[in-house]
């Protein structure tokens, strides 16, 4: 699976730099100045994600592919360090520091915002007290719940949702302790493990198959010596900052024009008249910054992402003339999403069989191994990180009264799927990816019944639905682009390794008291966020549903999966077959995710762009105007940040540049 692409390498503005520039500081020293840094940066922007995320909804800094929390940050020390070299140029961050720093406000982003910490608060805290009477929740999965996996205490409970309390009580924080230490260690382990697996594959997939990593390019390039000198940059920069500045002013005043870039009824106001009308919601949002990224995508990957989308619009006008009511889920946009990730992790496994082979070699010390005293971490600290992990998981989830059979089947369907996407993100690139309601449970589910499955079953899974239920902020992606800027940026996988886990650690901390603190002051009730609306969907919208009306196999879901899982495999086989084949797998399954309903149309038009940059300015002109399409993603991040700050300020709702 070479997904090189051709296109991007030559756009790199970084020079050449001496071992000594490199350097800067002792590797000890700059490990300690990073980490330090990193460590009083992740409370600071904690907290400000709880408040513009989790409670006023003005940004989603940790909702992306390239979150915008750490490039804010970046692009903050890349001027700190341009001031100090001036006055005092020993404390100015040296580009390997900044770099480190960036990827545990990654780590940050990884457990922040709404994906899971609004997602993973919400389970804790839904089933106990919005129980009642009427919905049965005691009667029908209570029993099924450990006394030590949650919160049932409704009097601690009442200051998080109702507000005007304080965390700092002696009963809120004995009854938060256990909890959060908990699945913040589940958390740990969970994200740990995908490390393992990134450090075992790393080599396959940056040096075999050479995946183009359109995600860390940005971060690489702004620690750059002269990154901020070129003035296609501060083109950018202005062009986007100018235009969300007028839209931010025009949304609290509108007697002041703004920019139109987002349409959300389009498709309501074109397509009124059957068979049209079923293509349901097609918003049209011309957001800047995945303009911009999508310019760095592989042409053939950008234009299958959005064909396919189209292509999974096409399938509701197909049913809606068919008038297959018989079907009435169809197209089984999730049971196809199923089949399609699952058959690109076997794929991507497969393909990586040699390199598997001489992996468990190197364990096994035997003729045929690898030197992997240069990778992120050994293979056998790898291999032996997974089965401990795992087997930390399988064996807590089974005293919790979960199956052996189904604990084990849900994460080995949860790291297959974790592969595909990485993969699929360090090819394509695209800038979101929301694979919602895509997840082991419907597998499972639809494959055993939920007679079979059995309540208890039922019931911890949703535990677990956090994790898999849209993996717009998967881990397992940003461990690998870690992994990227480490090698471009000449770190030690090791150092970045060190820098990911401490990241990881202090931010999940840091996470649960910022949204614990926000909540207790200001009100889950009052956010009316997804604290609430998840907690709803997880156990009212599947769990009991699950319960009250038990379900069979669903041949014809599987059917769909079955089908999805073909047309993978015959793309993989028409790409290899044919150089000129456009229609790219990881594409369909992006296409079918109903997350891409938000940036289809910036994705059309990011490779309209290109490709006419391409056919009229070749690869020279593409690589000039690199530096533009950085400058419009910093210009559109920055100012969408200040906005949400000002709206944080003053506790009133500003204009949301992303989302």
């Amino acid at each position: 699976m070479n997904e090189q692409n051709e296109y991007f390498a030559p756009v790199c503005m970084m020079q050449k730099i001496s071992s000594s520039q490199l350097e800067g500081r002792p590797e000890e020293n700059r490990l300690i100045f990073a980490l330090t840094l990193g460590l009083i940066l992740i409370p600071i922007n904690a907290y400000w994600i709880a408040l513009v995320s989790g409670l006023y909804h003005s940004l989603n800094p940790a909702y992306a592919s390239l979150f915008i929390a750490p490039v804010v940050n970046l692009f903050l020390l890349v001027l700190l360090r341009l001031l100090l070299k001036r006055t005092f140029p020993r404390f100015a961050p040296r580009r390997p520091e900044m770099l480190l720093i960036y990827q545990m406000l990654v780590m940050l982003c990884l457990v922040a915002g709404h994906n899971p910490m609004d997602f993973l608060l919400g389970t804790l805290v839904h089933p106990f007290w919005f129980a009642t009477p009427e919905n049965e929740y005691t009667t029908l999965f209570h029993q099924y719940i450990p006394q030590w996996l949650t919160i049932q205490d409704k009097a601690a409970l009442s200051g998080f949702f109702e507000g005007e309390s304080t965390l700092y009580t002696v009963e809120h924080l004995s009854a938060w302790a256990g909890p959060v230490l908990l699945w913040s260690c589940i958390t740990f382990v969970l994200f740990f493990i995908l490390i393992c697996i990134n450090s075992i594959q790393r080599l396959q997939w940056t040096e075999g198959e050479k995946l183009s990593y359109p995600i860390a390019q940005l971060p690489i390039e702004m620690s750059a010596p002269g990154f901020l000198r070129h003035k296609l940059l501060w083109v950018g920069f202005a062009v986007a900052g100018l235009i969300e500045i007028f839209n931010g002013i025009h949304f609290l005043y509108p007697v002041v024009p703004g920019v139109p870039l987002k349409i959300p009824n389009f498709g309501a106001t074109i397509f009124t008249t059957k068979p049209w009308s079923a293509i349901g919601w097609l918003p049209l949002f011309f957001y800047p910054w995945v303009i911009a990224l999508t310019f760095f995508v592989p042409l053939d990957l950008s234009f299958s992402v959005w064909f396919f989308f189209l292509f999974t619009k096409a399938q509701l006008i197909l049913g809606s003339i068919g008038g297959w009511k018989s079907l009435p889920e169809f197209p089984y946009y999730n049971h196809q999403g199923l089949g399609t990730w699952l058959t690109l992790g076997i794929l991507v496994l497969w393909s990586s069989k040699n390199h598997l082979k001489r992996v468990f070699s190197t364990v096994l010390n035997k003729s045929d191994s690898i030197d992997d005293s240069q990778e992120p971490l050994k293979y056998r600290t790898g291999v032996l990180g997974i089965f401990i992990g795992t087997a930390f998981l399988v064996i807590l989830f089974q005293q919790a009264g979960m199956s052996i059979g189904i604990v084990l089947a849900f994460f080995a369907l949860y790291f297959i799927m974790a592969i595909a996407i990485t993969h699929a993100r360090a090819t394509v690139g695209l800038p979101y990816h929301e694979i919602i309601w895509t997840h082991p449970q419907l597998m499972l589910v639809s494959t055993l019944g939920t007679r079979r499955i059995g309540g208890a079953n039922l019931t911890l899974m949703s535990f677990l639905y956090p994790y898999v239920r849209d993996n717009v902020s998967h881990p397992m992606p940003s461990q690998l682009e870690g992994f990227k800027i480490s090698q471009r940026a000449r770190i030690e996988h090791r150092q970045m390794v060190i820098a990911m886990m401490v990241g990881l650690f202090f931010s999940l901390l840091a996470s649960f008291w910022s949204y614990l603190h926000v909540m207790y002051q200001h009100g889950a009730i009052q956010s009316e966020g997804y604290i609430l609306g998840f907690g709803r969907e997880n156990f009212g919208g599947l769990l009991l549903p699950w319960l009250q009306h038990p379900r069979d196999v669903d041949g014809t879901g599987l059917s769909f999966t079955a089908l999805a899982a073909v047309f993978t495999i015959f793309l993989m086989f028409m790409r290899r077959l044919f150089i000129w084949w456009p229609f790219h797998p990881a594409g369909y399954a992006l296409g079918l995710s109903s997350g891409t309903v938000w940036i289809w149309s910036a994705v059309l038009i990011g490779w309209g762009i290109k490709a006419i940059v391409l056919k009229f300015g070749g690869v020279s002109m593409y690589r000039k105007a690199g530096p533009f399409f950085f400058g419009v993603i910093l210009g559109d991040y920055v100012v969408g940040s200040v906005w949400s700050i000002i709206g944080a300020i003053f506790q009133m709702p500003v204009y949301r540049v992303w989302y």
